[in-house]
């Protein structure tokens, strides 16, 4: 790929950076030294006692440094949905961290590589949904990792229809259904018997939660296709990446597909995805 010039950080944060306020210190020195210029998300600058960037200004970042666990990450990624930059996750808090997957005591040295030009860029696919109400769309949302359909207060068996455009392809009888991207099969689709795919894959996988019959199995469906599910029965609600709920009504029907955006991931080079995934899930050892 073509050398890339990272110019203008912005550090993002999560919610949980209390007390972060030295480190964030050491970064800021350390980036100052290397003549870059810093934009200061909200929640970093009220730690660091900065003026806070605007958000417009932060989408045409070169690198946005998001700070916290998967989850800022998640947000991070639709908030400066469109965004030119290049995204890295930094895990200060939250455990497995597959998407903030690096250290704080290693970043000096890490951005250190990138500024020579010593980085790869992997693109990662996100869901776009589509509600529509009366041939009207009332609602859009995008998800990193997965899309969820379920009731909202109740745990009840429901019934789930599903399309490839104009073909039927799956009936679901269960708790919920999961629509996953490559990034997303590592997550809530996993824990539910999803399969894992490479996360450079352009596909998604529909994965019943807790189905009535053993017969019914995850799918992966072509990601360029639009997805579609019909909504029969009440109370149910559709979740983007475990943290936006929207309500939905009988007769709604959403349409899922891919987002015209990709996510921009950098990463050391020769960096081996699935030996993350095995270091992280105790996945294909023997013990």
């Amino acid at each position: 790929m073509p050398f890339l010039s990272l110019e203008s950080i912005a550090l993002v944060g999560g919610r949980q950076l209390a007390g972060r306020k030295n480190y964030f210190t050491k970064v800021v020195k350390f980036l100052r030294a290397q003549k870059k210029e810093i934009l200061f998300e909200k929640t970093v600058a009220k730690i660091l006692g900065m003026k806070p960037a605007r958000d417009s200004k932060i989408r045409k970042a070169d690198l946005i440094l998001v700070f916290g666990g998967d989850g800022a990450l998640l947000g991070a990624v639709r908030k400066f949905f469109g965004s030119r930059a290049l995204f890295a996750g930094v895990r200060l808090d939250g455990t497995l961290g597959f998407l903030t997957e690096y250290f704080p005591a290693n970043l000096t040295k890490l951005l250190a590589e990138f500024f020579r030009g010593k980085f790869e860029v992997s693109e990662r696919m996100l869901l776009e949904a589509e509600v529509r109400r009366g041939g009207a769309a009332v609602k859009i949302l995008h998800a990193l990792n997965e899309m969820v359909l379920q009731q909202k207060n109740l745990a009840e068996l429901i019934e789930l229809d599903f399309s490839l455009d104009s073909k039927k392809i799956a009936t679901f009888h269960a708790d919920g259904v999961i629509l996953a991207t490559p990034t997303g099969s590592t997550a809530y689709s996993l824990s539910a018997g999803g399969p894992i795919l490479d996360p450079s894959l352009r596909a998604c996988i529909l994965t019943p939660i807790n189905p009535h019959l053993l017969a019914a199995r995850p799918l992966v469906l072509p990601a360029d296709e639009k997805i579609r599910s019909k909504i029969r029965v009440k109370n149910l609600v559709l979740t983007a990446d475990g943290q936006i709920n929207f309500p939905l009504k009988i007769g709604d029907e959403i349409v899922f597909r891919k987002a015209e955006w990709m996510l921009q991931i950098i990463h050391p080079r020769n960096r081996n995805h699935f030996e993350i995934l095995r270091h992280k899930l105790n996945w294909s050892r023997r013990n």
